[in-house]
This record gives structure tokens, sequence and C-alpha cells, in this order.
């Protein structure tokens, strides 16, 4: 399992429509194939940040299913209208040890 970190530079006034939007992008997200868990996390010191922050089976999921999927164009739809900017960085799910 990875993890997709997006973190998402929202329109100064658009915080509200987009908290409202968020259901809708959640819902499509979890429809695709691989997809096993969403979050979203508002940032505590940068009022424009969220961390949108998706579980895939595996990378290609999110690079290749993903993307060719109507729950994928639509989920694009749905944040152009809020997001200014996004910062994408993926993370594979298992947790270092120390020694």
């Amino acid at each position: 399992m990875i993890y997709e970190h997006a973190q998402l530079t929202i329109r100064p006034d658009g915080h509200d429509s987009f908290r409202n939007t968020y259901p809708a992008i959640r819902e499509n997200l979890l429809a695709v194939h691989g997809c096993r868990s969403v979050d979203l996390h508002p940032s505590v010191d940068q009022p424009d940040i969220y961390l949108l922050r998706v579980g895939w089976e595996s990378l290609s999921d999110h690079t290749e299913v993903f993307p060719e999927t109507d729950q994928g164009r639509n989920v694009l739809t749905l944040l152009q209208s809020h997001v200014t900017s996004v910062e994408m960085i993926h993370f594979d799910a298992d947790t270092v040890q120390p020694d």
C-alpha cells in the first residue's frame, strides 16, 4: 500500500465551498479500484493549505488507473474550481522501524 499526500492550496475565498465539495471528492476517490482511504487535514499554520491523504493499493492504481476513470476526471473537475496549486508526493505505507 502507498499513501498519496497532495498538498492543496485553496483560493482564499473558497474554503467553505471547498469543504462543501469534499464529500463528493471523497466519494469519487473511494469508488476507484485500489483506493482504500481518503482523509483531508487543514493546516494549523497556513490557512489556505490542506493535506489530502489518499491510501492506494499500489502506485499504479493512482498514477495509471485513477486518471482513466470517470471518477478521476470528476475529482479533477471538482478540485479545479477551488485549488490554485497541488504538490504531490507518494509514501510507502511501511513504517521504518528503529534498530
